[in-house]
């Protein structure tokens, strides 16, 4: 076998630290895995880590994260790892007769020592309570693998789609879509016993787990606040009226919230002769969700948390709105009504022409035969739109007209559009009446 030059010293760290690059990119990985699985949540200390795994749970579930990052440190240390027991075979074995045997086991071991290394060590890692700690001792090597990659990464991105059909590509969107679908009709297969309303859970069941918390979460135009600078009276008349059993206490908007209080608690309040009761003595630290974290892994989180109110955070520090476990059980089970909700519908139609509409109903629930909102955005409400067009809030029984409708507003109050009334107008109707 002919000799090798490098010294074995030399080789040996290299590869050392190369083995250490792997596991702390293999710790990140292994995480995201578990994330996605719903078996932990997603970390929520450190910026930069949070926008890593944010970015990471973007990704479609099939595709891994940093895999261009992890297949050049896994070439690497596998090159490196055959090298080691290549020279040390040479420099302190007996001179082999069977140079097959020897090459090939200097590439299993360097090999076995790859696996344990990206995928066993940081497996068990995933696994201990001081993940949070790990996570931060292997940040920089894998920016760093990260930031050395980026060319390679944007190559094999040109690469793939130089070379991915059109037709592929729908292929590939089409069975990402169907997938739940597929899964829903496996289980109907082999149930077939199984009740209609309990299939249809478990078909509700197996949907939520595409979903993540900024599809389900109450929007922070729709969150009613408790406002630490208001009055406790006032504050409590807000509790009576908004006919929720927590609320956020805020420092005037809800990216400066204070904490959420259970409504219970602060009727008890009453009991007090003080008039200027604080409220912050009632409140619980708000727990906090990322928009991007997965629904069941919120679900798990805040049921470990024994929360019933979260608040969710964007990438920049700030509140995109709450979340609720009734929002989350919705999902499971359905519409959740008590007896102290409202029966009223989110669009009534009154006649063939006209709709009872309340404001925070989405542009895409609202009759076909309404068409005013087509270009706007999924997400944005009725009484966005309609407080969009007219650059304010309106008042109460206000009328306008907009695109052949006519809009009445029959409920609104300082910060949105409760209920308006839409109906479709003739034309002709409205020239002869302008006319007149």
């Amino acid at each position: 076998m002919t000799s090798i030059s490098f010294p074995l010293p030399n080789i040996l760290a290299i590869w050392l630290i190369f083995i250490f690059w792997a596991g702390a990119l293999g710790i990140y990985r292994t995480l995201v895995d578990r994330i996605r699985s719903g078996l932990v949540a997603s970390p929520s200390s450190g910026s930069q880590i949070v926008r890593l795994f944010s970015d990471c749970l973007q990704l479609p579930n099939h595709e891994r994260p940093f895999h261009v990052e992890a297949s050049t440190l896994s070439s690497l240390q596998i090159l490196l790892g055959f090298l080691v027991f290549s020279k040390f075979s040479t420099d302190y074995g007996q001179a082999p007769e069977n140079h097959f045997g020897t090459l090939t086991f200097c590439f299993v071991a360097s090999l076995s020592v790859e696996r344990i290394s990206s995928w066993m060590f940081p497996k068990k890692i995933t696994q201990s309570q001081n993940i949070e700690l790990y996570l931060k001792i292997a940040l920089l090597p894998v920016m760093l693998i990260r930031l050395i990659c980026k060319p390679l990464s944007f190559l094999i991105l040109i690469l793939e789609k130089g070379m991915e059909s059109s037709n592929q590509k729908m292929v590939t969107e089409q069975d990402e879509e169907s997938e739940v679908a597929d899964h829903i009709r496996v289980v109907g297969r082999e149930g077939a016993n199984l009740d209609p309303e309990i299939l249809e859970i478990m078909g509700n069941t197996i949907e939520m787990s595409q979903l993540k918390v900024n599809d389900v979460m109450i929007p922070r135009n729709q969150v009613q606040i408790l406002d630490v600078n208001d009055s406790f009276s006032t504050n409590l008349e807000i509790a009576k009226s908004c006919g929720h059993t927590r609320l956020p206490l805020c420092d005037d908007d809800l990216d400066k919230c204070l904490g959420v209080v259970h409504v219970k608690y602060a009727f008890r309040a009453l009991s007090d002769t003080s008039q200027n009761f604080d409220l912050r003595k009632i409140t619980k630290a708000p727990a906090r969700l990322s928009r991007e974290e997965p629904l069941p892994v919120a679900l798990k989180r805040m049921m470990k948390l024994k929360v019933h109110m979260a608040l969710v955070g964007d990438q920049f520090g700030g509140i995109d709105g709450v979340i609720t476990l009734e929002d989350i059980l919705e999902e499971v089970v359905g519409e959740i009504q008590d007896e102290f909700d409202s029966d009223e519908k989110a669009v009534e139609k009154i006649d063939e022409n006209k709709w009872k509409v309340s404001g925070l109903v989405p542009v895409h629930d609202l009759p076909e035969q309404i068409n005013l909102f087509e270009d706007e955005d999924d997400t944005a409400t009725v009484g966005g739109v309609v407080t969009k067009e007219l650059g304010r809030i309106p008042e109460n029984q206000e009328i306008l007209e907009l695109a052949g409708l006519q809009i009445k507003i029959l409920e609104a109050d300082d910060t949105r559009v409760l209920s308006l009334e839409i109906q479709m107008v003739d034309k002709e109707t409205t020239i002869s009446e302008e006319t007149e």
